[in-house]
C-alpha cells in the first residue's frame, strides 16, 4: 500500500541537499528509510548492516520451507512470502508466491508439523515452487514419528515404518521446464533418486545449486509428515523497487549515485569480507509519471468486458477466483479485472544503469519518479550491500520542449510515419518548441542530440518563418550533434521554435533521435526533449525514424581501399582498411578475420560483439609469426545474429 503523499513529501525534504540548483533525493544511509519507503522488497534484509540493503543469508540449519505464521494463520517460508495451493493445472510462476502442488495434503507437507500424516498412495508425486531462486543442497522428507493406521486393512501399523521406499527429487530454476510440461514426470534436473529406501528419513544431498522449483514423486506407497529445504548462502537475484516519490512539481532529472560494496561470506553467520573480484553487480531501472499510479486498474462489467477505475475502487472488488491453476476463468461482474501499465502518463522502465554517477535515461518534466534496484550474483557466497542511493532534480527550464524529425522532402509522411531507407544518406529537419509555465523556468541556449553516427549539419533556423541564423558553435562527434547558441537564447520573452537540418544515416529499423536542452553555466540541469506537435509544418509528432523490415541487411557496404597491401614503409599503402556498415543488430558477434586462398587464418583483426554502425578497421599486413608472404589473401567479415551469421568476403593483394 503506498503511504500518504504529505507523509513522503515531509520525508523527501528532510533528506534532500541543495548545491547551487541541483537537489538530490537519498534513499540508504543519510536519508530515507530503505523499507518505509519500498513498494517491495524481495529477498532483501536492512536489519543485518544499519542503513544498508543487502540479500538475505541461508543459514544451512533453517528449513526454506517453514517460516512465522501469519496473523491469520497462513504459512509462510522464512522470506515471509504466503504459500499457497494449486488444485487443477501447476500454477504460472510468480515472484514472492511458494506455491505447492499436488492432489490432497499439499500445505500440510510445509506447514511445520512434524507429526500429522500425509498419505502418498494417490498422489505420488508433490511439486513445490520456493517463489525465488535460491541457492540449495540438500531436501529432506520422512513420516510422522509417532501414530498408528485407522484404515481397514492395515489398522494399528505404525505410520513411521510406512515411509515411501522409492522416490525421485528433482529440481529446476527455470519454470518452463516443468510449469507447462508433463505435470507427473521429473524435472531438468534430478537431484538424488532411490528406489530401495530402508531409512526413515530421506535425507538427499547434491552440490549446492540454484534452484526454484522441485518435484518429489513417490512411485510406492507410503506416509509423509514434511518436505524440507535446505540451503546456503545468497539468493543469485534480489529486488528493491521504491515507491512513487513525488517531487511537488514536474522537475528535471540528472545523475544517478549509489554506494555499492561488493563482499563474500565465510559461513553463515561469520563476517564478511570484502570481495571487489567477486562476480557480483547492482543494476537500476528508473521511470517517471505524470500522476501517482502507474497502472490502469479494470473491472469486469456485466457483459464479460472491463472498464477502467480508480485503484481504490479496484482493491474494494472483490478478487478474482483462480481456478484450474492457470487462468482467471469464471469472472463474474463487478469482480477485478486486468491491470496494465499505464504507458500515456507513466516512461516504460529505463535501460539498466551499472555504474555510479550516469544519467537517468527517463524523461523529465514528470512529477514523479520510481526505481528499481536488482543485486545479482553468479557466486554462493558473495553479496553486494547496497548503503545508498542518490537521484539529481532541479527545477524545469521550460514545460514543455517537444520535438519532432522528419525528411526534409516529406515533412508529411502517410500516417505520420517518417520512413527511410536503411543505411542511405538522408537529409532530416529536427523542430523543436518550448513553453513555458512558471516564472522560474529560465529556458536554454544550446541543444544536444544523439545521433547514429558523425552528422552532416547543413543549418539552424529560428521563428515561425524558420530565418537561418549562424550559431555560435556546432560540436559534431560519432555520437552527438551539440548547437550552441546564447547570442539567440530561447526564454519566456524570446521564444521561437527551433529548427536543425542535417544529414546522417541509420542502421537499425526504428532509431530513435533524442535530445535535451541546456543552458551553457546555468545552474540547472539538462532537460530531456519529448515527441510531439512542434510545429504544423511536419506532421510525424515523433522523434522516431523507421526503415521497413523487409528491407533489413544486416551486414552491408564492405570496402577495402585500394585492395593492395604493400608494407614496406615507405607510407603508401602500408596498411589496409576494412570498413562495412553493421544494421539492425545490437551486441552481435563481430569477427574480421585475413584467411590465405586455402582457408586459413593467417591473423584475427576483431573478434568482439559490436552494435549497428559504421566501421573501419586496419589491417598492417602482418600475421601471427610476422609479414606475410606476397600474394592473394582472403578478407572477411563475419557477423554472427538470431537470424544467423552473415558475412561477406573480398580479395587481398599483398605486395612488396
Amino acid at each position: 500500500m503506498q503511504k500518504p503523499s504529505v507523509w513522503l513529501m515531509f520525508s523527501l525534504m528532510l533528506s534532500m541537499s541543495v548545491d547551487a540548483q541541483v537537489e538530490h533525493l537519498v534513499i540508504g544511509q543519510g536519508g530515507l528509510d530503505w523499507r518505509e519507503s519500498s513498494e517491495d522488497i524481495f529477498g532483501l534484509t536492512d536489519s543485518v548492516f544499519s542503513g544498508s540493503l543487502q540479500p538475505f543469508e541461508i543459514n544451512p540449519l533453517d528449513n526454506i520451507a517453514v517460516g512465522p505464521q501469519t496473523e491469520a494463520g497462513q504459512f509462510t517460508n522464512i522470506f515471509g512470502h504466503v504459500w499457497e495451493q494449486s488444485f487443477g493445472a501447476p500454477p504460472v510462476a510468480r515472484d514472492k508466491k511458494p506455491w505447492v502442488y499436488g492432489d490432497r495434503g499439499q500445505l500440510q507437507s510445509i506447514d511445520g508439523d512434524i507429526d500429522r500424516p500425509t498419505d502418498v498412495a494417490s498422489v505420488r508425486h508433490y511439486s513445490f515452487d520456493l517463489g525465488l531462486v535460491v541457492p540449495i543442497k540438500r531436501v529432506v522428507f520422512f513420516p510422522p514419528d509417532k501414530g498408528r493406521t485407522t484404515t481397514r486393512g492395515s489398522s494399528g501399523l505404525l505410520i513411521k515404518d510406512l515411509y515411501p521406499r522409492q522416490y525421485v527429487v528433482s529440481g529446476a530454476a527455470d519454470p518452463q521446464s516443468w510449469l507447462f510440461s508433463n505435470t507427473s514426470g521429473d524435472l531438468s534436473r534430478v537431484l538424488g533418486s532411490n528406489f530401495t529406501q530402508n531409512e526413515r528419513v530421506a535425507n538427499v544431498t547434491f552440490d549446492t545449486q540454484f534452484l526454484r522449483f522441485f518435484r518429489v514423486r513417490y512411485p510406492l506407497f507410503g506416509y509423509i509428515a514434511e518436505v524440507q529445504f535446505y540451503g546456503e548462502g545468497f539468493a543469485p537475484q534480489t529486488r528493491y523497487v521504491s515507491q512513487l516519490f513525488d517531487m511537488g512539481q514536474p522537475v528535471n532529472f540528472g545523475k544517478l549515485h549509489f554506494d555499492f560494496e561488493v563482499l563474500r561470506s565465510p559461513g553463515s553467520g561469520q563476517e564478511p569480507v570484502l570481495a571487489p573480484d567477486a562476480e557480483v553487480e547492482v543494476v537500476f531501472e528508473a521511470r517517471t509519471g505524470l500522476d501517482d499510479t502507474p497502472r490502469v486498474y479494470h473491472i469486469i462489467t456485466d457483459i464479460g468486458g472491463e472498464k477502467e477505475i480508480t485503484e481504490k475502487e479496484y482493491h474494494r472488488a472483490p478478487a478474482t477466483l483462480l481456478l484450474f491453476g492457470n487462468s482467471e476463468s469464471n469472472a463474474i461482474p463487478g469482480q477485478r479485472g486486468s491491470v496494465e501499465d499505464d504507458v500515456h502518463n507513466w516512461s516504460f522502465w529505463s535501460a539498466p544503469h551499472t555504474t555510479t554517477g550516469e544519467e537517468i535515461q527517463v524523461p523529465d518534466g514528470r512529477q514523479f519518479i520510481q526505481f528499481s534496484a536488482f543485486i545479482n550474483s553468479e557466486e554462493v557466497f558473495a553479496f553486494g550491500r547496497l548503503n545508498s542511493v542518490t537521484i539529481e532534480f532541479s527545477s524545469l527550464l521550460a514545460n514543455p520542449v517537444v520535438a519532432e524529425i522528419a525528411l526534409m522532402d516529406e515533412p508529411h509522411p502517410a500516417g505520420g510515419v517518417a520512413e527511410v531507407p536503411l543505411g542511405d544518406s538522408v537529409t532530416l529537419t529536427y523542430d523543436v518548441r518550448a513553453g513555458f509555465t512558471s516564472a522560474d523556468q529560465v529556458g536554454f541556449n544550446a541543444i544536444r542530440l544523439q545521433t547514429p553516427e558523425a552528422v552532416d549539419f547543413q543549418r539552424f533556423e529560428m521563428g515561425e518563418s524558420l530565418t537561418a541564423v549562424e550559431p555560435d558553435s556546432v560540436v559534431v562527434s560519432d555520437e552527438e550533434l551539440i548547437v550552441y547558441f546564447p547570442s539567440y537564447p530561447i526564454t519566456q520573452d524570446a521564444n521561437a521554435p527551433l529548427r536543425l537540418t542535417f544529414g546522417t544515416r541509420v542502421f537499425n529499423y526504428n532509431t530513435v533521435f533524442e535530445g535535451e536542452v541546456f543552458e551553457i553555466g546555468g545552474e540547472n540541469l539538462a532537460q530531456s526533449i519529448d515527441g510531439g506537435d512542434a510545429t504544423p509544418l511536419v506532421s510525424t509528432n515523433d522523434l522516431q525514424i523507421f526503415t521497413p523490415l523487409d528491407r533489413l541487411q544486416v551486414l552491408s557496404g564492405l570496402e577495402l581501399g585500394a585492395g593492395v597491401v604493400t608494407p614496406n614503409g615507405d607510407g603508401a599503402n602500408d596498411v589496409l582498411p576494412l570498413s562495412y556498415t553493421l544494421q539492425g543488430v545490437s551486441a552481435a558477434a563481430v569477427e574480421v578475420g585475413i584467411y590465405d586462398l586455402a582457408g586459413r587464418l593467417v591473423r584475427q583483426v576483431v573478434a568482439q560483439p559490436r552494435s549497428e554502425g559504421h566501421y573501419t578497421d586496419v589491417w598492417d599486413g602482418r600475421g601471427t609469426e610476422g609479414m606475410v608472404m606476397p600474394g592473394l589473401y582472403l578478407a572477411r567479415v563475419a557477423v554472427d545474429t538470431d537470424l544467423g551469421t552473415f558475412e561477406q568476403t573480398r580479395t587481398i593483394a599483398v605486395a612488396y
